[in-house]
């Protein structure tokens, strides 16, 4: 039965078939209930997206600090940083309005390249660690080059985990300042 006055979906959601378990892949998803209207939810952050630049230099500087696309219930915008970092998200969002104002759900995920990447990686290194293991119980003999393997999945684990979650800290931050005014 639909809410009067709340145009989003129920909010207890199932993940959708087909998507990846969220403890495989860096993600963060949370909701910002705000008193802004859509309108006014449209407004800010068209006020600090640009279009997305096919070729963005070093020393360029930009007004905005996000580029992407800002539509009428949806976002999908990025941060503008000036070094590079592979695993930046790619931020996901949908307006709708909430009784007195608006409820802005936001999703953030990898790039779809760098997450197919880190998948192939992952699955590679975690597979030739499972070949190890499975021949060292099989001989009956511990080989230590087993922990080439296993290093390498943790640090590529690690590494896209821990660099997503910072810079996905940051923009929550600013996008629940910026909405929250």
């Amino acid at each position: 039965m639909p809410n009067p006055g709340c145009d989003r979906p129920p909010a207890n959601r199932q993940i959708a078939t087909g998507e990846l378990p969220t403890m495989l892949v860096p993600r963060e998803q949370f909701a910002i209930t705000t008193t802004l209207t859509p309108e006014e939810v449209r407004e800010r952050l068209s006020e600090v997206v640009e279009p997305v630049k096919l070729v963005r230099w070093r020393w360029q500087r930009s007004e905005k600090p996000y580029q992407g696309v800002v539509n009428e219930r949806s976002f999908r915008i990025s941060r503008i940083i000036k070094y590079r970092n592979s695993f930046l998200p790619i931020i996901h969002g949908e307006i709708h309005r909430h009784y007195t104002g608006s409820e802005v759900i936001i999703r953030m995920q990898l790039q779809e390249f760098v997450l197919v990447f880190m998948i192939v990686w992952l699955v590679a290194v975690g597979g030739f660690g499972l070949l190890f293991a499975l021949s060292s119980i099989a001989e009956a003999h511990f080989d230590s080059a087993i922990f080439i393997p296993v290093g390498m999945f943790v640090f590529g684990y690690l590494l896209s985990t821990l660099a997503f979650l910072a810079e996905a800290r940051h923009s929550k931050k600013f996008l629940i300042r910026l909405l929250s005014r």
